[in-house]
């Protein structure tokens, strides 16, 4: 996380100790607390739906177990089994959508990881003007990535790669198909 130096900004009423580089911390402080106030308040909603979901399924498998006994009794028109796993299919294609929100997580979570170690990094007087020091912020950066997209992303942008190009090399993660399910729902 990043540390907020003592005092808070400066800028309105400059001294003789005012620094730009604590300017720049502030800024990635706030950076970083909108980050994740955005992530906490849209975590709660996103794992109510999942839970919701999950729920739903499993009460969509009982009524199918249950209607299978009496399916033969029933007038053919109503197509209730059919029914049943149109629906069980709609539901599981809902939850494979909601995996974006777990991608998007785990990405902005290394926004702020990366946020707060250039804070650091820039912090330190000594440390910032030596190229091994940020040599080794991009390693750690690079090595708390999870995904190989963000990889990609990242040693596209340190060869100078534009963002745009950058991007485009990194590409899309095609979430699962729901034929690639099975009966269980999960988030990754």
């Amino acid at each position: 996380m990043v540390e907020i130096p003592k005092g808070g900004s400066a800028a309105q009423n400059p001294d003789l100790s005012w620094s730009q580089v604590q300017e720049t911390i502030l800024m990635l402080g706030i950076v970083v607390a909108q980050i994740r106030h955005a992530m906490e308040d849209s975590s709660s909603s996103l794992n109510q739906l999942a839970t919701s979901f999950s729920t739903t399924s499993e009460q969509i498998h009982a009524l199918k177990s249950d209607l299978i006994e009496f399916v033969h009794q029933l007038p053919d028109d109503l197509n209730l089994e059919e029914r049943v796993t149109q629906i069980s299919e709609q539901n599981i294609k809902s939850v494979v959508a909601f995996q974006f929100y777990d991608r998007l997580s785990q990405r902005l979570e290394h926004v702020c990881g990366t946020l707060s170690a250039l804070a650091g990094l820039v912090s330190d007087r000594q440390a910032m003007f030596v190229p091994a020091e940020w040599l080794k912020l991009q390693e750690r950066i690079r090595s708390q990535y999870t995904m190989e997209q963000e990889k990609i992303l990242f040693d596209a942008i340190l060869r100078g790669v534009a963002i745009n190009e950058a991007i485009e090399l990194a590409g899309n993660v095609r979430l699962l198909e729901s034929s690639e399910l099975d009966d269980g729902i999960e988030f990754f």
